[in-house]
């Protein structure tokens, strides 16, 4: 189970380069984000994969949490942050659009350039579909029922494959992953168990061997499968991933990582909380929708004296989740996997279930246990740990779709709306 202030963990995770690490192969390659086939070696591919993971994180973090009405992105300098993603429409030329796209589609070409090579092994091909299947998971949270592409080759002709055919591409990329990964071979012939032949950034800490990334492909199969009412597949996930859900610590999981290195990143969702004007500011109903003392928020969030006002946007809240511009983000926590258990056991009608596991969280958090959950009030109660377990995470438009309850997220201006991302333009024929 976590401990509630979660930036602790953001001190502990080495933030080591991300754009070069050593592996099986020598690195030399012009752009680790752009190799060629003729340049590229598996780890250059794999290192490309994972630091475009990143590439315009900022702004698809961004478009959830403005959308999903968990933040605000205060930025004069550009008002789409506050008109397209809280009004809509939105611009499928602009950057809010493409930027998330393009760098998903990215790594998705990197890992699709890996599964295309003869002599890769199955280890290479189980960490390709899992991240493919992610990334497609990214599209999809900002398209919904837009779909997404699932041809790679550049033809904007082809047709766009709807939600249904994302998803189940979707499942079959980290079933056939999974099944890779179990079937991988050691790569050097140590006895310290089967490893990957290459090597992934300190965020994959725990999770750096077929047997343990199988562990995390397994975390995104039950995301699926719950988003999708597949109870039965979600709890085959989950047990096949339970030491890891069962962790003591419920921040053990996977990470975005950056450093101050050459060719680096930073994490974009940092800023100083005392800072005089802030960008990214919390909704301010994540405080009066919360439940007092909870420590998921007087942890998390500062609440300022002065207010940031923009756009008729109004809010004192900053977030605190990270000390600073290099602290990992999570991908995937044990905590969610939690979660997850306790929609699975909704979904199955065992109510007692889910409220055992919401009631561990909430005492940890330093609130009131829920009692007589059933029925009539297990949904919402869900989505409200969820809410505040996973706090600026990016979940909780997808949460609330999945649940038919983005009619009940806060409209704060006159023509507000909950918009839904379309295909970019530049993906369209005409």
């Amino acid at each position: 189970m976590k401990t509630i202030k979660r930036n602790t963990i953001m001190k502990l995770l080495p933030m080591v380069l991300v754009l070069f690490w050593t592996g099986c192969d020598d690195l030399d390659f012009p752009d680790p984000n752009n190799p060629t086939d003729d340049t590229a070696t598996l780890q250059s591919l794999i290192t490309g994969a994972e630091a475009q993971l990143r590439s315009g994180f900022g702004v698809y973090i961004r478009d959830l949490l403005v959308i999903g009405r968990e933040a605000y992105y205060l930025e004069p300098a550009d008002p789409r942050y506050t008109g397209e993603l809280l009004r809509g429409p939105i611009d499928p030329g602009g950057f809010l659009c493409y930027t998330p796209w393009a760098a998903n589609y990215k790594v998705i070409s990197n890992c699709q350039t890996i599964l295309n090579s003869a002599d890769v092994d199955a280890g290479a091909k189980g960490f390709a579909q899992t991240i493919q299947a992610y990334c497609l998971m990214r599209v999809l949270y900002l398209t919904d029922t837009n779909g997404a592409r699932l041809n790679y080759d550049g033809d904007i002709n082809a047709a766009v494959a709807t939600k249904a055919e994302v998803l189940a591409e979707i499942e079959r990329l980290l079933d056939t992953g999974y099944s890779d990964l179990n079937s991988a071979v050691d790569c050097d012939d140590q006895t310290d168990g089967v490893q990957f032949c290459f090597n992934l950034s300190s965020g994959f800490d725990g999770f750096n061997t077929p047997e343990t990334f199988a562990k995390f492909n397994r975390g995104l199969r039950a995301r699926v499968a719950v988003h999708q009412d597949d109870f039965s597949t979600a709890q085959t996930a989950l047990t096949a991933c339970s030491d890891w859900m069962n962790s003591a610590d419920g921040d053990v999981g996977v990470y975005h990582v950056f450093s101050s290195g050459a060719n680096d990143g930073d994490n974009q969702m940092y800023e100083d909380p005392n800072a005089a004007t802030l960008k990214l500011m919390v909704h301010p109903t994540f405080l009066t929708d919360a439940d007092s003392g909870d420590a998921r928020v007087t942890n998390n969030v500062l609440v300022r004296e002065n207010t940031v006002t923009y756009d008729e946007l109004v809010s004192n809240l900053a977030p605190t989740l990270y000390y600073g511009s290099y602290d990992p983000v999570p991908i995937m926590r044990a905590e969610e996997l939690q979660l997850l258990q306790a929609e699975v056991h909704i979904g199955n009608a065992n109510y007692s279930g889910a409220e055992t596991i919401m009631n561990t969280i909430r005492t940890i958090a330093g609130v009131a246990s829920y009692s007589g959950t059933d029925a009539s009030n297990a949904v919402d109660r869900i989505l409200h740990e969820k809410r505040y377990s996973l706090f600026l995470e990016g979940h909780r438009l997808g949460d609330m779709r999945h649940y038919g309850k983005t009619a009940s997220l806060p409209l704060d201006r006159e023509g507000d709306a909950v918009v839904t991302f379309p295909i970019p333009e530049m993906e369209t024929p005409g």
